[in-house]
């Protein structure tokens, strides 16, 4: 198990506690000469190939013209046929694919697990950038090669005028608040719909976005009318009023109470049923439909939860726990829900020792949700 423990807070000017009430999912901080593990993430010939592997999902954005911008998607082989045009490229999900670089993501302990999305590595030429744009959810920019020069704002952007004739949605005559050059191991957190840029100021400059999982109130929505529809039988429907001699075709306040009265279903929901919701939606939420192999776990010294999957769990009382993994759910003893899901690094024998989820245990390895690194 590795002994080094990074925390982006070290060495800060900032606390946790200072960052989380001041600037967490409210304004831009920038993180200076942290002490991340940069040496696990890949370089740019290992993006490269990466980028070429089937299952891999990647992007390359150009502009001929620093305005407009387009995007090839999974075909990494045109970047030669693109030089000209201030490309970037971009591979997601590095850590389903590099598992060593989950030491990037022990410095935010201060982050829920299951809200971590993927890392996303881009690497850009000198001068390259994808446009001043916005993200819905909060991103951490990690310089780890060469410079990148960011433009960023303060407050949220609620609306602006994108630029004509791109297939991105690139901000038009974006003037940005501030200014900063990043050089590696410098850390630019940005919440949600704050504006941004980055330029390339040289050759080999390579960003790791870590991207965090924020589910729309919409999709939550949706998840839980989904859940109260499967409960429901296909014969309880809608009737008519019974007492209209003269019926119309208007809808009326009959219609109108019914369909309300369905929806109250939803006040009814206990903690335990919402959890469950929840739990399934979160931990089946961007699953790949490729997914790379891994070391057998009988072989090597350190081991982590697949990051191909999704993990959560929720405390059922003091001792007992539902354990989510991929959108399906095992219950367990707390113990071995908190093992599994708030360490970084998995400790083998304290969840082997827990008698009462060795079946549990056996099959999780047995499928690959718990891996070796080494």
């Amino acid at each position: 198990m590795p002994n080094i423990k990074p925390n982006i807070f070290n060495g800060q000017a900032v606390t946790a506690e200072v960052f989380l009430a001041d600037y967490w999912q409210q304004r831009p901080y920038l993180f200076r000469q942290t002490d991340l593990p940069l040496a696990t993430v890949p370089n740019r010939e290992q993006m490269f190939q990466l980028a070429a592997r089937d299952g891999v999902q990647s992007r390359i954005i150009y502009s001929p013209d620093h305005r407009r911008f387009q995007a090839v998607y999974d075909e990494p082989n045109q970047w030669a046929d693109l030089i000209d045009m201030n490309p970037t490229l971009l591979v997601s999900d590095i850590e389903k694919w590099c598992p060593q670089t989950l030491a990037v993501l022990t410095a935010f302990s201060f982050i829920k697990a299951w809200r971590f999305d993927d890392l996303m590595l881009s690497y850009a030429p000198k001068g390259a950038s994808v446009g001043a744009h916005i993200d819905q959810y909060d991103v951490f920019l990690v310089q780890v090669k060469g410079q990148r020069q960011w433009s960023y704002d303060d407050t949220i952007l609620a609306d602006f005028e994108p630029v004509d004739d791109s297939d991105l949605a690139v901000i038009a005559d974006y003037e940005p608040h501030h200014t900063h050059i990043l050089s590696p191991g410098d850390v630019l957190y940005l919440p949600p719909r704050i504006a941004h840029h980055g330029i390339s100021l040289d050759d080999d400059c390579l960003t790791l976005s870590v991207g965090l999982r924020s589910p729309s109130s919409a999709e939550l929505i949706t998840a839980v009318a989904d859940h109260m529809a499967q409960q429901l039988p296909d014969s309880e429907r809608l009737t008519d009023a019974g007492h209209e001699l003269n019926a119309t075709g208007a809808i009326s306040g009959h219609e109108i109470a019914y369909l309300r009265k369905q929806i109250q279903r939803m006040n009814h929901l206990t903690d335990g049923e919402l959890a469950d919701i929840l739990g399934q939606f979160i931990s089946a939420y961007r699953l790949l439909d490729d997914t790379p192999g891994f070391n057998d776990h009988n072989h090597g010294h350190t081991h982590v939860r697949n990051p191909a999957d999704n993990f959560t769990y929720y405390a059922i009382s003091d001792q007992q726990a539902q354990l989510y993994i991929n959108g399906d759910k095992y219950p367990c003893t707390l113990a071995f829900a908190q093992q599994l899901c708030n360490q970084s690094y998995l400790d083998l024998q304290q969840l082997q020792s827990i008698a009462a989820d060795q079946e549990l245990f056996n099959q999780l390895l047995e499928n690959q949700h718990i891996i070796a690194l080494d």
